[in-house]
């Protein structure tokens, strides 16, 4: 297990207990658990089944989790990674903060873990952390949970969260063993809190696909009407638009056929008791290394890159006429999700 030290700062110490506060609060909590359940376990599933036609009988999963790794232990209790009665041999986990570290490595044993922070681990490629990051690529699953915004109001509007999540996607293009992968990402949706060139970025984007694409200005009217701002006004649906859009058009470029496999979003209240929402989308790319015949009968070729750009078009009209769960309006057993969530808590404690 990398164990790379970093010294905390004030500032590190007081945004490690607002994430702890909010762990209470929110990872534990129903509408987390329902996001689990129907949003991350069905994509690890569909990936499992990928993964299980190569030979291989588990995931190996990268995770953003917090200290009770409520998500690995769900996967193993779904057969989805493997425990050896020692730990977790084919998951890694990443944490900033050394006390968050040092809990997490207890709980998961046996995982690769990395003390740093997911932007730097990612982009800053030679220091040793980060080497010995990309010497276990490929994953089969990201799970990218963030606790802040994708578009930081300190960072320039192409993020570093961004500029990392790319970077994986480019990096895992140009891996020997190119194979496909899965990514959920779980972002805070507070406008007041983005950078607002970004925003301004994402309505241009928008706006250039309605001028493009007549079916899908079509569609956008009958949703949100001619004025972009009644669409701004639902910041969370905003992002859970143009999100994933613009993340499957960075997959189509680097050669992967990308499809978002869920959308949900809630409302939460911060520490401060300002309202902001939680937003989580899956994207599942896989590679596409040649054309590839339409079916055993047809014998036509399809050209790689119309393979590509069919799937990215694809996706963005099913991004467009598709419903977002909206989880806290969401008819579901609450009770029955607490107690599961504190079933797989009391598992953690055994370990």
């Amino acid at each position: 297990m990398a164990n790379h030290q970093r010294n905390e700062t004030t500032e590190d110490r007081l945004l490690r207990e607002r994430k702890q506060r909010e762990h209470e609060r929110d990872y534990t909590g129903p509408e987390k658990q329902f996001v689990r359940k129907h949003g991350w376990l069905p994509a690890a599933q569909d990936r499992l089944q990928r993964v299980r036609g190569t030979g291989r009988e588990y995931l190996k999963y990268f995770t953003l989790c917090a200290e009770k790794a409520i998500d690995v232990h769900l996967f193993w209790v779904e057969n989805l990674v493997e425990f050896d009665g020692r730990g977790y041999p084919n998951v890694a986990f990443c944490e900033r903060y050394p006390e968050q570290y040092e809990l997490i490595a207890m709980k998961l044993r046996r995982a690769q873990g990395f003390l740093a922070d997911f932007e730097d681990l990612v982009l800053n490629r030679h220091s040793p952390k980060s080497i010995d990051f990309y010497s276990g690529l490929p994953f089969d699953v990201y799970n990218l949970d963030f606790t802040s915004v994708c578009f930081p109001r300190a960072d320039p509007p192409f993020s570093r969260t961004l500029n990392a999540i790319v970077t994986l996607v480019d990096e895992s293009a140009r891996l020997p063993d190119k194979q496909g992968f899965d990514m959920l990402l779980t972002f805070r949706a507070q406008r007041s809190e983005e950078n607002q060139e970004a925003i301004r970025a994402l309505k241009d984007n928008v706006r250039e696909n309605r001028r493009g694409h007549g079916w899908f200005n079509e569609v956008f009217l009958a949703s949100y009407g001619d004025d972009l701002g009644q669409l701004l006004h639902r910041y969370h649906e905003f992002l859970l638009l143009t999100l994933p859009k613009l993340l499957g058009r960075f997959g189509a470029d680097a050669g992967f056929q990308v499809a978002c496999t869920h959308r949900l979003y809630y409302p939460r209240p911060s520490v401060q008791n300002t309202q902001y929402h939680i937003i989580s989308f899956g994207l599942s790319f896989d590679w596409v290394g040649k054309d590839t015949e339409l079916s055993r009968t047809v014998r036509q070729r399809v050209p790689r890159q119309e393979i590509i750009t069919d799937a990215y078009f694809g996706m963005m009209r099913r991004l467009i006429t598709q419903n977002i769960t909206n989880v806290g309006a969401a008819r579901f057993a609450r009770d029955q999700y607490k107690q599961e969530v504190q079933a797989l808590l009391a598992l953690v404690e055994e370990f």
